[in-house]
């Protein structure tokens, strides 16, 4: 079928973006201007838009059979606090009416953090947000689009949802591949501690798997309904002994209380703040590190055939692209 796809400029959505592609799938590309080109599946149409411009999103998708909508604002920080609304809540409601108008199906691409934080015991789709206590601006943004794809839902428009775990893996560089520059901050002996006891489980979720179970969800995602994409969930005390067992380089030694790193946290936001510099740090961020974010796949691997591989392995393949990308990777072999 012919397919809109929204961020497929980003780390997640470059690789959906080259798995429909294989798939057979013809994709028309909607790019901001000055948006790279670099990676973008060969052949795929490039329409220039914002998904805040509700007419560019529907010219984009004249002709299209389906949208699947990925763009969204992944930040700690940005200067002007209303682009979250105006990028994650405005978006979606642009691609639910340029969806609606091509009749066709939207696919669209949440957050875990969407549903709200978790126990130890793994989340599945029944899981909603509270409404209450938001971390920071994406959480509270993603939470309140997630409530429009619902509504939308109840109204009888097509619409399938994935929720992504935390996504990492070989690509950019991004916000939205937060794992991977940590992981190489890390092996540059740049992470000073870890945030907490580090016992929190969050959801790790190999990025060409993910992938797959955009492909699948939209190919035989049923009409409504929710799926979590999600993979091993792991403990940050654990997932740096696997690292440690797979490069030789030791584990932070150090843990950051909540407190200090809060403080930390609020006073790079205040700086952020007064010189417009993004910061490493914030005490929203710290606030997310408190909670678990842990997620069953189950209902996507029974509906959808969604398979996970495990962290080892991911980890593994990442840390082999690291190396032949000459990104510091070969640190672990020094480390030996």
């Amino acid at each position: 079928m012919k397919v809109l796809l929204t961020g497929g400029t980003g780390f997640l959505g470059r690789n959906v973006g080259r798995r429909l592609a294989a798939a057979g799938h013809r994709l028309r590309l909607l790019v901001r201007e000055g948006s790279s080109r670099d990676g973008l599946p060969e052949g795929a149409e490039l329409a220039t838009g914002d998904v805040t411009d509700l007419d560019s999103m529907k010219r984009a998708a004249e002709g299209c059979e389906a949208v699947v909508h990925m763009a969204a604002l992944v930040k700690m920080w940005v200067p002007e606090r209303e682009r979250f609304d105006a990028v994650n809540l405005g978006g979606l409601l642009n691609a639910l009416a340029a969806a609606r108008e091509t009749g066709g199906r939207l696919l669209y691409t949440s957050s875990f953090i969407a549903v709200g934080p978790t126990g130890a015991a793994p989340a599945d789709e029944s899981q909603r947000h509270s409404g209450r206590g938001y971390r920071n601006d994406y959480e509270r943004t993603k939470a309140a689009a997630d409530g429009l794809a619902q509504q939308a839902v109840e109204n009888g428009q097509d619409v399938v949802r994935v929720y992504p775990g935390v996504v990492y893996g070989p690509g950019e560089l991004t916000d939205g591949n937060l794992v991977v520059k940590t992981l190489l901050d890390h092996l540059r002996g740049q992470v000073p501690g870890i945030i907490g006891p580090g016992d929190r489980l969050w959801s790790y979720a190999y990025v060409e798997d993910v992938a797959e179970g955009h492909l699948r969800a939209l190919e035989q995602g049923r009409s409504g309904e929710r799926y979590f994409l999600a993979g091993d969930n792991v403990s940050m005390v654990d997932y740096y002994a696997l690292v440690a067992e797979l490069t030789g380089v030791s584990a932070p030694r150090r843990h950051i209380p909540y407190a200090a790193a809060w403080a930390l946290g609020l006073g790079m936001w205040g700086w952020a703040e007064l010189t417009g510099h993004e910061p490493r740090l914030t005490h929203q961020v710290v606030n997310v590190f408190r909670e678990h974010w842990c997620f069953s796949s189950a209902k996507a691997e029974r509906e959808l055939g969604y398979r996970s591989r495990s962290l080892r392995e991911g980890l593994a393949l990442t840390l082999d692209w690291l190396r032949a990308k000459g990104l510091r990777g070969d640190t672990a072999a020094a480390a030996r």
